[in-house]
């Protein structure tokens, strides 16, 4: 007896990517530096919170201190100048709270490589130094002119880790993954 059914054809093996779909190099590995940032980062915000802290504890002594280095003897316009003080204080809490938030997906965006995180924190570093250095002209008293200084010594080293070749490298533009964005807009 023959077999009227014709024979069967070979199974093919699964078919492999073409060369020009594959990347062309392989994403770099994370610098030894991305540690560092990310501990400066760390640093930057504990140090900014513990001002913050005792500036709130303080607010009252802080802002007399102001208000004396200011030399203002009308009382109407000591009073009007004494609340701005307490509003300032009031939004340091506030914008402290938010740059907590912000910094944990930061520091998260960061260990995934996203250059946006990257530039981020490149352009904080830099605002963070003229905001600091430009708050010494305010009367405050001493200790706190040096955990703010000490602050932007920082933000400096940050800034220097964050612009070192290998990091930019890792960072750079056009390698995969590193410009993808949660919500852009298609």
């Amino acid at each position: 007896m023959t077999s009227s059914m014709p024979p069967m054809p070979p199974i093919e093996p699964e078919a492999q990517p073409a060369p020009s779909d594959q990347w062309q190099m392989a994403p770099p590995e994370q610098p030894a530096e991305l540690r560092s940032i990310v501990v400066l980062l760390v640093a930057n915000l504990t140090l900014s919170l513990a001002l913050t802290v005792v500036t709130v504890l303080a607010r009252h002594s802080i802002v007399n201190y102001q208000l004396d280095h200011r030399h203002i003897t009308d009382p109407n316009l000591r009073e009007t100048v004494r609340h701005s003080y307490v509003a300032t204080i009031i939004g340091r809490v506030i914008g402290n709270i938010v740059v907590s938030v912000v910094y944990a997906f930061l520091v998260r965006a960061l260990f995934r490589g996203r250059r946006w995180a990257y530039r981020r924190v490149i352009w904080l570093s830099a605002a963070g130094i003229v905001g600091l250095l430009l708050i010494q002209a305010s009367p405050y008293p001493t200790w706190m002119r040096v955990e703010q200084l000490a602050q932007a010594v920082v933000l400096a080293g940050l800034l220097y880790l964050v612009t070192r070749p290998t990091v930019r490298a890792y960072f750079a533009k056009g390698l995969p993954g590193r410009d993808v964005r949660r919500f852009r807009k298609q």
